[in-house]
C-alpha cells in the first residue's frame, strides 16, 4: 500500500505554495498519474516529497523515474537509494543506466537521454504528466544563458511552468528553499559536484553572471527576472496565437513547398513575418541567418527577386508576389544569396 503523507507539519508553507502553482498553471489532472524525475539532488527530492504529500489532495498517482548517467563515482549508489526509497514508500520506480556520454556537449546529450527515457516510461505506464524539479533559479539561468546566445522571444521565456506533458511544480520556488526543506524534514539528498564546475555553461551563468547581479541588486533581482520570464512567456503565447490564425490566410501548400503571399506579409510587423516564415520553414536552427535576410529583403521595395539559404537545405525565394519556401535548389529565376 502506498504510504499516505501528512499534508501539514514541517515544510508545510512550501507545500502550500507548490499546490497553488500546480493549480494555477493546471499542471495535473485529477485522478492522473505523474511520473516524477528524481535525480537524488535536493530539488527533485523536495519535489517528490511535496507531491507525495499533495497526492491525496490533488488526487494524483505518482511514479519515479531516475537515470544513472554514470558520471560520478557515487552514481550507482544514488540510483540504488532513489529506487529503494521509492519502493519503501510504495511507489513504482523506473531506473536506467545511461550509455557512455563522453564527448562534447555532455550536459545536452545527458539531458536528451534523460528526457527520452522519461517520455518512454510515461507512455508505458500511462502517465499524463512528467514532473521535473526545475526551480525559479533554473528558469532565470536558462533565460540569461539564451540571452547570451541571441535567442528570440519564445526561447527567452525560458522554462515554462507547463509545457505539454512536462510540468515544473517548483518553478516559483528558489533553489535554497528546496535544500532547506530537505534539511528540515531530514530527507537524504545527493550534491552533484558537476553543479559547481564552471566548464558547464549553466554553472558559469550562475556563478559569474547571476551572482554579480544579486550581489549588486539583492536576491529580489532573481524574482524580478523570473517575472520578466513569465511576461515573455505570455507575450510569446499571444504572438504565437496571432501567427497561427494568420498562417492559413497567407500560406498555401504547393509542389515546391510553401507559398506565402508577399503583399500580405509586408503589411505585418517584422515580428509576425518572422513567426510566419519560421512556421513555413519548420523547427530548425537557422544559424546562417537566412530568415533574417529574407525579412530584410521584404523591407526593400526596390530589391529584385532573390533566394536565401536556410538550414537543412531549405531555400526561401522572395519575389514581389510570393515568398516560396522549398527544400532543395532555389526556385528558377532567383539568384541565391
Amino acid at each position: 500500500m502506498v504510504e499516505t503523507r501528512r499534508l501539514g507539519g514541517p515544510g508545510y508553507p512550501l507545500v502550500e505554495r507548490v499546490r497553488r502553482s500546480v493549480e494555477h498553471y493546471r499542471m495535473a489532472e485529477q485522478g492522473g498519474t505523474v511520473l516524477v524525475g528524481v535525480s537524488g539532488g535536493p530539488d527533485s527530492t523536495c519535489l517528490f516529497d511535496i507531491l507525495a504529500r499533495l497526492g491525496a489532495t490533488l488526487d494524483l498517482s505518482l511514479a519515479v523515474g531516475h537515470v544513472d548517467h554514470g558520471l560520478g563515482a557515487d552514481s550507482a549508489e544514488v540510483a540504488s537509494r532513489v529506487a529503494s526509497e521509492a519502493a519503501e514508500g510504495g511507489y513504482e520506480a523506473h531506473v536506467v543506466r545511461a550509455p557512455d556520454l563522453a564527448g562534447p556537449n555532455l550536459q545536452e546529450r545527458a539531458r536528451n537521454f534523460r528526457l527520452g527515457f522519461l517520455s518512454t516510461v510515461a507512455e508505458r505506464i500511462g502517465a499524463s504528466r512528467i514532473a521535473t524539479g526545475h526551480t525559479l533559479d533554473d528558469r532565470v539561468e536558462t533565460t540569461v544563458a539564451r540571452l547570451i546566445h541571441g535567442a528570440g522571444t519564445d526561447s527567452l521565456a525560458g522554462l515554462r511552468p507547463a509545457d505539454g506533458p512536462r510540468i515544473r511544480p517548483l518553478i516559483e520556488i528558489r533553489r535554497p528553499e528546496t535544500r532547506s526543506y530537505c534539511e528540515e524534514l531530514d530527507l537524504a539528498f545527493y550534491d552533484d559536484p558537476a553543479n559547481h564546475e564552471l566548464r558547464f555553461e549553466r554553472v558559469a551563468v550562475r556563478e559569474d553572471v547571476l551572482r554579480s547581479i544579486t550581489d549588486r541588486w539583492g536576491a529580489g533581482a532573481m524574482d524580478a527576472i523570473a517575472r520578466s520570464c513569465e511576461r515573455l512567456s505570455e507575450d510569446s503565447d499571444a504572438l504565437g496565437g496571432i501567427a497561427d490564425r494568420l498562417y492559413p490566410r497567407i500560406a498555401t501548400s504547393a509542389e515546391s513547398g510553401v507559398v506565402l503571399a508577399t503583399p500580405d506579409l509586408v503589411t505585418l510587423p517584422r515580428g509576425l513575418r518572422r513567426r510566419l516564415l519560421e512556421q513555413a520553414v519548420g523547427r530548425i536552427r537557422d544559424r546562417s541567418g537566412g530568415i533574417e535576410a529574407v525579412l530584410d529583403r521584404l523591407e526593400d521595395d526596390t530589391a529584385t527577386p532573390a533566394s536565401f539559404a536556410v538550414a537543412e537545405g531549405i531555400t526561401v525565394g522572395v519575389a514581389s508576389d510570393a515568398v516560396v519556401v522549398t527544400r532543395g535548389p532555389a526556385p528558377g529565376g532567383m539568384d541565391e544569396t
